[in-house]
């Protein structure tokens, strides 16, 4: 939720009220910015991404659950897969304080600080 001097706004609302006038203005956007938007936009809605239906077996009681769009630029979607990655992170670290910290020296001194081989995984 973002919070302005108007009141506070989701991520979705604001692509709902400017997404077509930021088309229209901006040409050459990408594909995949395109399809992510689009997910937000249908993100929670029962006609665009269909729905699961829960009834009591009981008293008949009807729930239908819209499905979400699973992107993670959603701020719905997005927070809850971060959170997973988080807890799963968690139990591989040691139990000690970490302190995240960003270091970004000026270009005059990259020289000094040489960029290291990318590691990719291999499945075996």
């Amino acid at each position: 939720m973002l919070e302005t001097l108007k009141g506070n706004y989701t991520i979705k609302e604001i692509f709902e009220k400017n997404w077509g006038r930021f088309c229209a203005k901006h040409k050459n956007i990408r594909d995949i910015v395109k399809e992510n938007v689009e997910k937000i936009l249908a993100c929670g809605d029962k006609d665009k991404l269909g729905w699961n239906l829960y009834e009591c077996a009981k008293c008949g009681h009807k729930h239908y659950v819209a499905h979400t769009c699973k992107s993670r630029f959603c701020n719905s979607c997005g927070k809850v897969m971060t959170d997973n990655w988080i807890s799963k992170s968690e139990k591989e670290f040691f139990n000690v304080p970490y302190h995240h910290i960003v270091f970004s020296p000026p270009s005059e001194l990259w020289l000094f600080f040489p960029v290291l081989p990318r590691v990719s995984s291999v499945a075996v």
